[in-house]
């Protein structure tokens, strides 16, 4: 754990609201992208990302200096993520069907898609397919994934996070990396 994030714990612990707000500013983003990319919905991802600060703040007596605080609040959001994916059955909706209404009937449009397919560069579309994969897997494994690849964590870190043996969490990267490259492979991105 670094030297700061330890001196802000410890201004924490005797109520220090200020050593909260910047243990907050500085854990926010990666918790809050991490979340984002586990349930693919911003609300829901800034609720999760906001009850887990909130469970770290209430929690911080029981957490144990030996270990990576940063690996703390991602166990606790990746907990937090996946409660919310098991409870959470999402409702498929085609987006080619019109959608009825008391003031008539429109057509569904997608929001958000920015520029045309055609415009945009091969590398951006390649990312697209490469995060609609991982976003496929099952659970155990985009977790996994994400914190391996997005939030950089080590092989040791995750283990602890996901209170899991080393060994299984090279097997499970293992898997899910082969997995995203099958869809690829299917997909013909690769």
């Amino acid at each position: 754990m670094s030297a700061e994030d330890r001196t802000l714990i410890r201004r924490c612990l005797r109520g220090d609201r200020k050593a909260y707000e910047a243990l907050l500013h500085r854990y926010q983003d990666p918790v809050y992208n991490f979340c984002h990319r586990m349930v693919r919905d911003t609300g829901q991802a800034e609720d999760i990302a906001q009850e887990a600060f909130v469970r770290t703040l209430t929690r911080l007596e029981q957490y144990d200096e030996r270990y990576s605080f940063a690996s703390w609040v991602f166990k606790i959001a990746s907990n937090l993520c996946i409660d919310h994916l098991r409870k959470s059955r999402r409702i498929a909706y085609s987006l080619d069907e019109d959608i009825s209404t008391s003031d008539g009937s429109f057509r569904r449009e997608p929001a958000g898609l920015g520029p045309d397919p055609a415009d945009r560069t091969h590398a951006s579309e390649q990312m697209r397919l490469l995060d609609e994969a991982v976003a496929d897997l099952p659970e155990h494994y985009r977790v996994i994934l994400l914190l391996r690849h997005r939030e950089d964590l080590s092989y040791e870190e995750i283990a602890q996070i996901l209170d899991l043996p080393i060994g299984t969490v090279k097997i499970r990267i293992h898997r899910a990396r082969e997995q995203v490259k099958r869809r690829l492979n299917r997909d013909e991105v690769l």
